[in-house]
């Protein structure tokens, strides 16, 4: 679905009376709260007092975009199906820079189930105090961040304007959210984080909960327990760190790799407890509609079997469905039925699971939804068990004594069963009975991206003739999948200017010949990509009156390029898993002979071949890269790079002729 098909389903909503419009600040297109959910009341009985350190603010070398925090006070009260999270921050303004970050306070809350408690806003400036909660003040707007992503979830946020704010006045506001969401049972769980990637002076996490209720935690990164005492006939767990400070994380490190302290904690002990919760959401129908009805004999009628009949009610959900997340309350964890789903012809990764698994257990195959992270992936091996160590789910077949981990989000994927890319996340947590713990998600031979490429240079017209250079591809399972979506949404003209720069950047005198041919082999989810140039300056004249030339291996040279942060402690993460061949003939002039030979390089995470054969007139390179692992460990980064950079010396030839050989 296209914004602009999403914008007029939204007015829909508009006119329905679902939301009202409004403007975003950004000056996009928004739409914004009608009655404001939040009230202007003092902070709540069960909150402990924590006063900040006023005349600790932290030096210059410890700001953070001129900006000092003093402290971050987080606690939360549950208690039954109720829960209530308190926030209370304070920072002082250092800079100009910190003031033009700092004017405005945000606080996003879901108002299906949440009611926004606003305690106090307020600025000090030396031994004055200035109130600054003022309803005039506060906007609350519906800015839905996850538009371009197709996901509306009817978050609001609460925007606090503060005028009259100067550098050196310290800022201090206080607001606790009330109410749960109901998809949950009344069950609660969440996280408290004890660092960040600035310095705080002063950091306090607490938690209130009925003695009796069990609740789990998991410290991560830490060995900082908690305080546990009784306050009231309640249990009370609480942390209080002074001066933290600043942890930051280069953004190549792998998605999985966490080095921040928390502790998670929550009411589902184990993972079985999360399952046990989380079937009744996927329930499938017990009586289909008669559109499924019908889309299931017809599978039955076309598919004799198993494997068949599941790709094929796999593709038609990825077709028949384009995505669309309406995740509003419940609807952030709880799928739409099939029927509703099926009708409108949208859904999220939910609805499209539910739907898909509707349509296999009518076809009597084994299925299951599979609750993943998206983003952490294996990061979750370890955490405490919980919904909210999920973002995404996909769909579970057991066939043949084999598992299948299918997405039906993507789009629509070509091939049988086994040369079709599955989802690869690193673990999952299977929803069917008796499951207890996460599962591997174990790679297949589809999901590994390989590209065998075929490179003819042929400088056979004469080393003073522009040179032809062909390439062809071909990709399989997953490359040949991103393959397709890059041409669903980029014209041939753009997608050929693309691949001609690539290789300018080897061959600067490179021009198109005739455009790219492409050749899609869906039966077994393959594609061929065959282009044609002319390289004007390949050869070049040196001042030794000689003739040179080199013939690059861009294809394995992107897998091998160094890095640009090397001197770290946290791993590198690296494109996994890759396996790429390329092959290169040289057509020569003449019949030169010239030394060939193998050369390898092992290392960790790669292993590297490159080898050159010659016949009279024809030199023949073969270069392949494969990876061994998604990472590398800081500990192994000198190695690396020195083992990268012999690969790097070993790929390509040069070629240098006398100019009077050639007479």
């Amino acid at each position: 679905m296209d914004i602009g098909m999403l914008m007029l389903k939204i007015m829909h909503w508009v006119r329905s009376g679902i939301l009202a419009v409004g403007v975003c600040l950004c000056g996009c297109v928004v739409y914004a709260a009608a009655p404001l959910e939040y009230k202007i009341e003092k902070p709540p009985i069960w909150v402990t007092s924590v006063v900040p350190d006023l005349a600790a603010a932290l030096p210059a070398e410890k700001q953070n975009g001129g900006v000092s925090y003093l402290l971050v006070d987080r606690q939360v009260l549950v208690k039954g199906d109720s829960k209530l999270s308190y926030h209370h921050m304070v920072f002082k303004i250092q800079n100009e820079s910190g003031l033009e970050n700092s004017s405005n306070i945000e606080i996003r809350f879901d108002p299906s189930y949440q009611t926004l408690l606003l305690h106090t806003v307020s600025i000090r400036r030396g031994d004055q105090l200035i109130p600054k909660l003022l309803p005039a003040a506060i906007k609350v707007l519906q800015r839905e961040t996850s538009l371009e992503q197709l996901v509306f979830n009817g978050s609001k946020t609460a925007n606090l304007f503060l005028d009259d704010v100067r550098v050196g006045d310290v800022v201090e506001y206080a607001y606790t959210l009330r109410g749960s969401n109901p998809v949950f049972g009344g069950r609660h769980y969440s996280q408290f984080d004890f660092q960040w990637g600035t310095p705080v002076q002063h950091v306090y996490a607490r938690l209130l909960a009925e003695p009796d209720r069990k609740i789990a935690f998991k410290l991560v990164n830490t060995q900082q327990a908690a305080e546990v005492h009784t306050v009231a006939g309640m249990q009370e767990y609480a942390w209080d760190l002074k001066d933290v400070s600043a942890l930051r994380s280069r953004d190549d490190a792998p998605a999985w790799y966490d080095p921040y302290p928390s502790v998670q904690w929550s009411d589902f002990s184990d993972w079985g407890a999360v399952v046990q919760w989380g079937i009744p959401l996927y329930k499938t129908p017990s009586r289909l509609s008669s559109e499924l009805a019908a889309e299931v004999d017809r599978i039955k009628l076309q598919f004799a079997s198993s494997e068949d009949r599941v790709v094929e009610a796999l593709r038609y959900v990825q077709k028949t469905v384009r995505y669309l997340g309406v995740e509003v309350g419940p609807g952030s964890h709880a799928p739409t039925p099939p029927d509703v789903v099926l009708s409108r012809r949208f859904g999220d990764c939910k609805d499209k699971t539910l739907l898909t698994l509707t349509l296999l257990k009518a076809l009597e195959v084994d299925a299951s939804a599979a609750l993943v992270n998206s983003r952490a992936k294996k990061g979750i091996f370890g955490w405490q068990a919980s919904p909210g160590a999920f973002d995404h789910v996909i769909v579970r077949v057991k066939l043949g004594g084999e598992s299948y981990w299918l997405d039906p989000t993507l789009q629509p994927q070509m091939g049988r069963l086994g040369d079709i890319s599955q989802a690869n996340f690193g673990y999952s947590l299977v929803l069917e009975p008796g499951q207890t713990e996460l599962s591997e998600m174990r790679l297949g031979q589809a999901m590994m991206y390989t590209r065998k490429v075929l490179t003819v240079l042929d400088s056979r017209g004469g080393w003073l003739k522009p040179v032809s250079l062909t390439v062809t591809t071909l990709l399989e399972g997953v490359s040949a999948e991103r393959m397709r979506a890059t041409l669903a949404k980029e014209s041939p003209e753009d997608l050929q200017k693309k691949l001609v720069n690539y290789f300018a950047r080897y061959y600067p005198g490179i021009a198109v010949v005739r455009p790219y041919e492409m050749s899609d082999n869906k039966a077994n989810n393959q594609i061929t990509l065959t282009e044609y140039y002319e390289v004007s300056d390949l050869w070049k004249s040196t001042k030794d009156d000689r003739m040179e030339a080199y013939a690059a291996i861009p294809d394995v040279n992107d897998f091998l390029r160094a890095p640009q942060n090397t001197v770290r402690s946290e791993p590198m993460g690296l494109f996994h898993p890759v396996d790429v061949r390329q092959t290169t003939y040289v057509l020569l002039p003449e019949k030169w002979k010239f030394k060939g030979g193998t050369s390898k390089v092992n290392d960790p995470v790669f292993d590297f071949e490159s080898s050159a054969s010659f016949v009279p007139g024809r030199l023949t390179m073969v270069d392949t890269y494969r990876s061994k692992s998604d990472a590398i460990e800081a500990k192994n980064m000198s190695s690396y790079l020195a083992n990268t950079r012999k690969a790097r010396d070993m790929l390509g030839y040069t070629f240098s002729q006398s100019t009077k050989s050639l007479d």
